[in-house]
């Protein structure tokens, strides 16, 4: 028997090839960006470039998903050298490389940060001496969370400076009914900010504005389920239709078909779900709660795909 999940599920969800969870919301993030090809590297060396990078990222405490793509990592991986060494059973190839990363603002091009560090790697051959160098890059180094430390304050700084800009760009999605839209832009605004009350605010009343554009496909949707005989699924999707919904009267009135034709510990669930919406405290974070995921959906359902030429231009 399925059990009643009480969440919100936006539309035209899709999967990106790294996860962000509601947890990411509000923290400042990075997407790390690697080019499908670049000389010397095989894509296998390019995938553990990406995860080196990636975890360069997450030890100084960021993540390395990053809301719509608007922060970016990105590294260049020169070979200034090469070299055999002859000698014992068979000879060794040594490259040095020069690793550079750069943090860019990809909405306006603005380079942030950069650092650079050359790395010397060996073995059999050419390809196994750079493995080892991609080894060699300690994602722990002091060097790098410091660049990582600058990039962070620097991109705090910016939504410091640009939160009202950007509050009153999520109005505009607000005007013409875009909520997820409008959601995913305040909820990419870190709350550290000194502005992040007025962001709750407006978020509140973009989430009431997607409950009010949405409830009635909602109710429809859940007359279709009952239809079927899905009662479990129905309160499910009546769930997602908050108090302040203009539908959300009807929708305790259909609900209460649903409610007569599920088990007792189904019942139990539902009850403590309107148990909640009675107590401002749990309906005030239930709406947190349902915020943060839309905007997590609404990211995912963006095109995660950045042109890595185009970024190093």
């Amino acid at each position: 028997m399925k059990n009643i999940y009480f969440i919100i599920i936006a539309l035209f969800f899709s999967l990106v090839s790294k996860s962000q969870t509601s947890k990411d919301i509000g923290k400042i993030s990075l997407s790390v960006v690697v080019p499908e090809y670049m000389e010397d590297l095989s894509e296998s060396q390019l995938s553990k470039l990406d995860a080196k990078i990636s975890q360069i990222v997450t030890a100084s405490g960021l993540s390395d998903s990053g809301y719509g793509n608007n922060f970016v990592i990105y590294p260049k991986f020169a070979v200034n050298e090469t070299s055999v060494v002859e000698g014992g059973m068979q000879n060794i190839t040594v490259v040095s490389v020069d690793f550079s990363l750069f943090v860019k603002q990809v909405d306006n091009n603005i380079l942030f940060s950069t650092i650079s560090k050359t790395i010397k790697g060996s073995g059999s051959s050419k390809e196994l001496a750079l493995t080892n160098a991609i080894t060699k890059i300690a994602a722990n180094d002091a060097g790098y969370k410091k660049f990582i430390d600058e990039s962070k304050t620097k991109i705090f700084q910016y939504y410091e400076t640009k939160c009202f800009d950007l509050i009153k760009k999520s109005d505009g999605f607000v005007k013409t009914q875009q909520y997820e839209e409008a959601l995913g832009l305040l909820m990419s605004i870190p709350d550290a900010v000194s502005c992040y009350s007025q962001v709750q605010v407006k978020a509140i009343e973009a989430y009431k504005g997607f409950q009010k554009k949405n409830c009635a496909k909602q109710m429809q949707l859940a007359r279709n389920t009952i239809a079927t005989n899905d009662y479990v699924e129905a309160l499910n999707i009546l769930s997602e239709i908050d108090p302040s919904s203009p539908c959300f009267k009807e929708s305790q009135t259909i609900a209460k078909v649903a409610e007569g034709k599920v088990n007792a510990e189904e019942k139990k669930q539902w009850d403590f779900q309107m148990k909640q919406y009675n107590d401002e405290v749990s309906l005030e974070k239930q709406r947190v709660n349902a915020i943060k995921d839309i905007a997590v959906s609404y990211y995912k359902s963006q095109t995660s795909d950045i042109n890595y030429t185009v970024i190093v231009k």
